[in-house]
């Protein structure tokens, strides 16, 4: 909907930083908070007045091979396998959106344009998703840059199973990234 706006942190300070500008901003805003994250610890800024504008990206990791652009609980996920294919020799830069709208595609366009690669991480389901958006958006607005086709590592498309087991096969890890990644640069 026009005019309304979405946030999802990834971290404590992003939280704080980004729900503070979402109850200062004029317009409405949704905040979704990734309830398995409620027990995730990290640093949070002590300044009562720290605030994060809606609508800018953060580049969580520098990279020159593959842009990785993950929100919310995925962000963690995408570090950990950009840390895992460091050690294999790529260069992986990881992207938070931090707000889905406004979206900042400027800053993952410029990601793409130095990484010519681009892998999009969540949980959600694949048809009509946030992934979606951004696949679709790089297509139109940085198809020249593109060495590969645009890879999605999304939720299964299945209702959430309850056993354990097939909920761990049915969420994106760090292991379905990493393959995701080394399809992108060519490495299978």
């Amino acid at each position: 909907f026009p005019g309304l706006k979405v946030v999802m942190p990834s971290t404590p300070a992003d939280a704080k930083g980004l729900l503070k500008s979402a109850i200062r901003d004029d317009d409405p805003v949704i905040f979704i908070e990734q309830e398995r994250m409620y027990g995730n610890k990290g640093e949070v800024p002590d300044d009562s007045d720290f605030t994060i504008p809606l609508g800018v990206a953060d580049v969580k990791r520098e990279g020159n091979d593959v842009t990785i652009v993950a929100r919310s609980l995925m962000v963690p996920v995408a570090l950990k396998a950009a840390d895992a294919l460091q050690e294999q020799g790529v260069s992986c830069e990881v992207i938070d959106p931090r707000t889905i709208r406004p979206l900042d595609i400027d800053t993952i366009i410029e990601s793409v344009k130095k990484t010519n690669r681009l892998v999009v991480a969540e949980e959600s389901h694949p048809f009509c998703s946030v992934n979606a958006e951004i696949s679709a958006e790089i297509t139109e607005r940085a198809f020249d840059y593109l060495d590969a086709p645009v890879k999605r590592v999304s939720g299964a498309d299945v209702p959430m199973p309850y056993a354990k087991n097939l909920e761990q096969m049915a969420i994106p890890d760090v292991q379905k990234i990493i393959a995701a990644v080394r399809e992108v640069a060519y490495l299978d």
